[in-house]
């Protein structure tokens, strides 16, 4: 007589019922999913909303600001960076995106951008991505450079430009910074040399000659707003200390 085996099966209850899906939150049906999306970075300024169309005749206002824990912008070796990487914008896009003014300060960019229509997301992801590899290899360091989108302003009237401009060219006024650098006459000012500022033809009052060690050829401006349209209030006095940004419809990307 052969014996049974005496292993011994333990009885697992079988569930025969469907498990049941949980239910979604009221009104999220078909949206997006929780969490989903690029993540805003550790001090997010620049809301997540559609950016308006981008209209070619008006120039915009771009802030580009860092990531926290970089060495500042404001030195020699990426002030010729950037006016590299400016060339090498031009050779790409040529007329179609163009960057007539910019300011470097410690943390961020201000640049005024006139761009053909479509252009001007392109020319500024272009920017920041070549601007942020070639920081990194040339702190020889990895890692992000921006801590968060662009902003862009559009400029829509005479007023805004002029706003703008003055923002722009003297916003180191604004973060405390001397200027030092040109050899400054009786009577002249100085311009901030991390700026377009050395060769702006609008200013009230002459400002001392700069002589860069690297040549750059600046953008010449094409819209009215940027040419004339705002000198309708005068020019640009070097000395005045900007207040707070212009105001502008906003947007964002």
């Amino acid at each position: 007589m052969v014996s049974s085996p005496s292993h011994r099966f333990e009885q697992v209850p079988l569930r025969w019922e469907a498990e049941r899906p949980k239910k979604k939150a009221k009104g999220t049906h078909g949206g997006k999913r929780v969490g989903a999306g690029r993540k805003p970075g550790k001090r997010p300024s620049v809301p997540h909303r559609a950016r308006p169309p981008q209209r070619p005749y008006l120039p915009s206002l771009v802030t580009l600001r860092a990531t926290s824990g970089l060495t500042t912008f404001r030195r020699e070796l990426v002030l010729r960076l950037f006016k590299e990487l400016l060339a090498d914008l031009r050779r790409r896009h040529g007329e179609s995106f163009r960057i007539p003014h910019f300011s470097i300060q410690s943390n961020h960019l201000h640049l005024i951008v006139e761009a053909e229509e479509g252009a001007l997301a392109r020319g500024i992801r272009g920017l920041m991505i070549a601007f942020a590899r070639r920081l990194n290899r040339l702190m020889k360091r990895r890692g992000r450079v921006w801590g968060d989108r662009y902003h862009r302003r559009d400029l829509r009237t005479p007023r805004e430009m002029k706003n703008a401009l003055v923002y722009v060219l003297n916003n180191d006024l604004r973060h405390g910074f001397v200027r030092v650098f040109g050899k400054a006459a009786e009577g002249e000012a100085r311009a901030d040399v991390y700026s377009s500022g050395p060769l702006f033809d609008g200013w009230s009052r002459r400002t001392a000659r700069i002589t860069y060690a690297v040549p750059w050829v600046e953008a010449r401006p094409r819209t009215w707003l940027l040419v004339e349209g705002w000198k309708k209030h005068g020019l640009v006095d070097p000395t005045k200390q900007p207040g707070a940004a212009p105001r502008a419809r906003a947007s964002s990307r």
